[in-house]
C-alpha cells in the first residue's frame, strides 16, 4: 500500500454541476488493465475484423477477419505477429466489434501489448463503467440487494480511479485481480447499480478516497495502516455488529507445525520455536502484528505478510487466538479480510433493513461522501 490514501484531483477530473479544475481529463479516457504479465506468446482472434498496429508508428501489422486468431510472441527482435518478426515495442490491438479474444477469453475494448522483460504484457482498454460491469459481480453477489450492489459499485469505481490517478506514467492503472475482473460475470442486476451509481465517488477532506472493502470486518473495521504500514490516513474504524450472523463470521484452522514451518521459511524465518501476538490494534483487538522468536532471533511479522504466508482464506483474519497442539497449531477466528473500510456482510443486512448505499458508505466510512465526477 502506498503511504497516500488520497490524491488530489487538480489535474485529474471535471466535476460534474461544480468547478472545472485547471486541467481537464483526456476526452474518452479508459481504465487500463492488465491482464495478462510475462507471457512468451499470446493468441488474439474476435468474431469480426481484428488490425494490429504497431504501437509508435502506427502501421498495421496484421489484419485478420472471420475469427481467425493470430499468435503473438516475444522474441530477441522486437515482437513476433503471425511469424513475422517487428522491431516493435508495443502492438495496437483493435476490432471493429470491440470485443476481442485473449488466449481464449474475451474482453471489452481494445487491447496494447508491450514487450516488457523478455515477456509480454497484455493490457486491456476499457471503458470505466464497461470495466466496473465486470468487476462488481465478480466482488460480491449479484442476488444480494440492489443498494449494497450500488455501494459496491462506487467503492469499486473510487478505488480504481485512484489507481489510475496514481499510476497514470506506467503502463497500466490495474491488474485484473487487484479486483478481480471477469467479463463472463456481468449480470443485469449489479450492470444496473452501475448504471445508478454512475459518476458517484467517495471524497474525504475534499479529495478522493481510496477506498477498500473486505468480505466481513469481524465486528470492527480497521486501520488501513495497521493492515499494510505506511504514514497514510483513513477514516476511523467503526464497530460492525452486522455481519455476526454470516455463516463464515466464524473460522477454524488447523496447520501441521512441519507446513507451518515451511511457509514462515517463505517468509524468511528459519527454525521458528515460538509466536506469540505483538500487538493489536485499538479498533476491537484485532492483531496487527506477531512476535516469532527463530534461529535468527527475534522476528516481527505484520498481520497482511503473515496472511499471506500462511494462506488468507486459511488465516482469514487478524482476529484468532492459536494453540499448538498433537503436533499441529490451531487456530480461531472470526470475520473474513484485511478488515478496511466496507463490511461486505455488513452493508448487506443495512441495504436489506432499508439503508441507501449513500447511508451505507456514511457508516463505513466517517468523514467521507458521494459526490458526482465525470472521467
Amino acid at each position: 500500500m502506498s503511504k497516500a490514501t488520497q490524491v488530489t484531483l487538480s489535474i485529474a477530473f471535471l466535476l460534474v454541476g461544480g468547478c472545472v479544475p485547471p486541467e481537464k481529463p483526456p476526452s474518452g479516457r479508459a481504465v487500463r488493465v492488465a491482464v495478462l504479465q510475462g507471457a512468451n506468446t499470446l493468441t488474439l482472434s474476435s468474431r469480426s475484423t481484428l488490425t494490429i498496429k504497431d504501437g509508435a508508428s502506427g502501421k498495421v501489422l496484421h489484419t485478420s477477419r472471420r475469427a481467425s486468431s493470430v499468435t503473438v510472441a516475444s522474441s530477441s527482435g522486437g515482437i513476433s505477429v503471425a511469424g513475422k518478426t517487428q522491431s516493435s515495442r508495443s502492438l495496437n490491438v483493435k476490432s471493429t466489434s470491440d470485443k476481442i479474444s485473449l488466449n481464449g477469453k474475451t474482453y471489452p475494448g481494445s487491447f496494447q501489448i508491450l514487450r516488457r522483460g523478455g515477456g509480454l504484457l497484455a493490457v486491456n482498454i476499457v471503458d470505466l463503467d464497461t470495466y466496473l460491469k465486470a468487476v462488481v459481480p465478480s466482488e460480491m453477489l449479484p442476488t444480494w440487494p440492489h443498494e449494497a450492489l450500488k455501494a459496491q459499485a462506487v467503492i469499486c469505481r473510487s478505488f480504481v480511479l485512484f489507481n489510475a490517478l496514481r499510476n497514470g506514467s506506467k503502463d497500466y492503472d490495474i491488474t485484473s485481480t487487484t479486483l478481480v475482473y471477469n467479463p463472463d460475470k456481468r449480470d443485469p442486476r449489479t450492470d444496473r447499480a452501475v448504471d445508478a451509481t454512475k459518476h458517484v465517488v467517495l471524497f474525504c477532506r475534499g479529495e478522493l478516497l481510496l477506498s477498500y472493502f473486505c468480505t466481513s470486518c469481524g465486528g470492527f473495521t480497521e486501520y488501513a495502516v495497521n493492515v499494510w504500514g505506511g504514514e497514510g490516513e483513513f477514516p476511523s474504524p467503526v464497530e460492525c455488529p452486522f455481519c455476526r450472523e454470516a455463516s463464515d463470521y466464524r473460522w477454524r484452522a488447523t496447520i501441521p507445525l512441519p507446513d507451518f514451518q515451511r511457509k514462515l521459511r517463505s517468509a524468511e524465518i528459519a527454525s521458528a520455536s515460538s509466536i506469540a501476538v505483538h500487538k493489536r490494534s485499538t479498533s476491537g483487538g484485532r492483531i496487527t502484528a506477531l512476535r516469532v522468536q527463530s534461529g535468527d532471533g527475534e522476528k516481527v511479522l505484520g498481520i497482511n505478510r503473515f496472511r499471506m504466508t500462511m494462506g488468507p482464506d486459511i488465516i482469514r483474519s487478524g482476529f484468532f487466538d492459536m494453540e499448538v497442539k498433537q503436533g499441529s497449531i490451531s487456530f480461531r477466528g472470526r470475520g473474513w479480510g484485511h478488515g478496511v473500510g466496507m463490511c461486505q456482510r455488513g452493508a448487506k443486512v443495512l441495504a436489506e433493513r432499508g439503508d441507501s448505499f449513500e447511508s451505507i458508505l456514511k457508516y463505513y466510512f466517517p468523514g467521507a461522501r458521494t459526490r458526482r465526477l465525470k472521467w
